[in-house]
C-alpha cells in the first residue's frame, strides 16, 4: 500500500511501481505458488490504479514506466515461482539422501538390531514353554502361569516397540514435527545401540537434565542425528588404544529456552586442521566411510532452527554439540 500511495501521488516520470518487485520476492518467503500468484495480480492490480489516478506528468512516458513496472513485476513472480520450485527440489533430494544415510547406518547395525529382537522373541519362546508346564502341573499352578503369560505379553510389546522404532527410521516419510522431548529420543536411541555397544565394551555415561524445555521436532530426524554421532564415537574409541572406553551424552538448557546435546567420547579425536571440515559434504575421516552422516546431522539441525558443532577436538577424544529451539507454546 506504500508503494501504492508513493506511485500514485508522484508524476509519471517516476516508476514507483517497480517497487513491487520486493513485495513479491518477500511474499515468496511465505507464501506458496498460489500466494505468490495472488500477490503479483494484486500488485497488477494496484499497478494499473495508480497509472489510471496520477494527474501530473508526461502521459507518454507513464505508459512506458507503468508497462516496465508490469514487466518486472511479471519476471520477478516467475523467478520467485521458479526459485520455490528448485527449493522444493533441494528438499527432496536431501531428505531422499537422509534416508539412504539412515539406511546405511542401519545396515552397518544389522546384527545389533537383530539381537535386539531376539532377545525378547527368545524371552516369549521361553515363558510360553513355562506357562505350559504350569498348567499341565497337577493341579495346574495358575499363579505361575498367569506371570510367565504377562512377561510373555511385556517381551512381545517390547518386540513391537523395536521394530516400531527400526520402521520409522527405514520408512522414506515426509517430516513430520510434534512436540517432543530430546531425553526420550536420547534414550530410545540408546536402545537401539545397546547391542552394539555391549559388544564394543564400551560404557555409556549420561546427565540428562530434568527440566528441559519440550521442543518441537521431527523425531526421527533427531533420531538419525544421535545415531550418527553415537556410532561415530563407537568408531573413535575402536580406532584409539586407550583403555577408558566411554561415551558421555549430556542434556541441559541454555538460555531457559534451548535445548543442548553433547555427544563426547575417549576416542582418537580429532586434528585441529580437520575439525573446520567435519560437517562438510563427502568429507570422511573413514577409510570405508561416505562423508554425508555429519552434513545431513547438520542440514537436520539447522532445518530445526538449531546449530551443531564440535566444541573438543584434540587427542583425548571428541565432543559434538547441538543445539534446538525449545517449543514457544510449551
Amino acid at each position: 500500500m506504500a508503494t501504492f500511495v508513493v506511485d500514485t501521488i508522484t508524476d509519471y516520470e517516476i516508476a514507483g511501481a517497480t517497487f513491487y518487485v520486493v513485495v513479491v520476492l518477500l511474499s515468496a518467503r511465505f507464501s506458496g505458488r498460489r500466494g505468490v500468484l495472488a500477490i503479483s495480480a494484486a500488485c497488477f492490480v494496484l499497478t494499473l490504479s495508480s497509472y489510471a489516478l496520477t494527474a501530473d506528468g508526461n502521459y507518454q512516458t507513464g505508459i512506458i514506466n507503468t508497462s516496465i513496472s508490469l514487466l518486472a513485476i511479471a519476471a520477478t513472480t516467475y523467478l520467485a515461482i521458479q526459485g520455490q520450485a528448485a527449493s522444493a527440489r533441494a528438499e527432496q533430494a536431501q531428505a531422499h539422501l537422509a534416508h539412504v544415510a539412515r539406511i546405511t547406518t542401519l545396515g552397518e547395525l544389522a546384527a545389533s538390531i537383530a539381537h535386539e529382537v531376539n532377545q525378547p522373541l527368545s524371552g516369549i519362546v521361553t515363558n510360553a514353554n513355562a506357562c505350559t508346564r504350569w498348567i499341565r502341573m497337577a493341579p495346574p499352578n495358575l499363579e505361575r502361569a498367569i506371570a510367565s503369560t504377562e512377561s510373555i505379553v511385556e517381551d512381545a510389546n517390547r518386540a513391537s516397540e523395536i521394530i516400531a522404532r527400526i520402521r520409522a527410521l527405514t520408512s522414506p516419510t515426509v517430516p513430520a514435527r510434534s512436540r517432543t522431548d530430546i531425553n526420550e529420543i536420547i534414550q530410545q536411541v540408546l536402545s537401539l545401540l545397546q547391542t552394539q555397544l555391549r559388544e564394543n565394551r564400551i560404557s555409556v555415561r549420561t546427565s540428562l537434565s530434568n527440566d528441559l524445555p519440550v521442543i518441537f521436532a521431527d523425531q526421527v530426524q533427531l533420531q538419525q542425528v544421535l545415531i550418527n554421532l553415537v556410532v561415530n564415537a563407537i568408531d573413535a574409541i575402536n580406532i584409539g588404544a586407550s583403555d577408558e572406553r566411554e561415551i558421555r551424552i549430556t542434556s541441559i538448557s541454555e538460555r531457559g529456552r534451548d535445548v543442548a546435546v553433547t555427544v563426547s567420547d575417549t576416542g582418537v579425536g580429532i586434528a585441529p586442521v580437520i575439525a573446520p571440515h567435519v560437517f562438510d559434504a563427502f568429507h570422511s575421516t573413514k577409510s570405508n566411510g561416505m562423508g554425508i552422516g555429519l552434513s545431513i546431522c547438520r542440514s537436520i539441525i539447522e532445518a530445526h532452527g538449531g546449530r551443531i558443532m564440535v566444541i573438543s577436538s584434540d587427542t583425548s577424544g571428541a565432543s559434538f554439540k547441538f543445539t534446538v529451539p525449545g517449543d514457544s507454546a510449551s
